[in-house]
């Protein structure tokens, strides 16, 4: 069956608000983690490195790894106290 434009999903149906994301680096690379538990946006080695994933920009063609338990019901995050520790809760 072929597809139509039409059926493709919209941007807003495909990407993430920008908030949807937390921040994990160790203060010489930095990588953008969605809530499904993907790494959208990588640059590694470095800050000013080229981008190893870059699915934040292009959803079908930019890269991502996600680690992640299946049938998940719920996600909750937080960042522990005082610190830039990036705590998920999968339920």
């Amino acid at each position: 069956m072929a597809r139509h434009m039409a059926d493709e999903p919209t941007d807003a149906e495909v990407y993430p608000p920008i908030a949807d994301y937390g921040l994990i680096s160790d203060m010489h690379s930095c990588a953008l983690v969605s809530r499904a538990g993907s790494i959208d946006w990588c640059c590694f080695p470095r800050f000013d490195s080229a981008a190893v994933f870059g699915r934040i920009l292009d959803w079908r063609k930019g890269g991502y790894f996600r680690l992640a338990p299946r049938g998940v019901r719920s996600v909750s995050r937080r960042y522990l106290p005082g610190t830039n520790v990036l705590e998920t809760t999968f339920q």
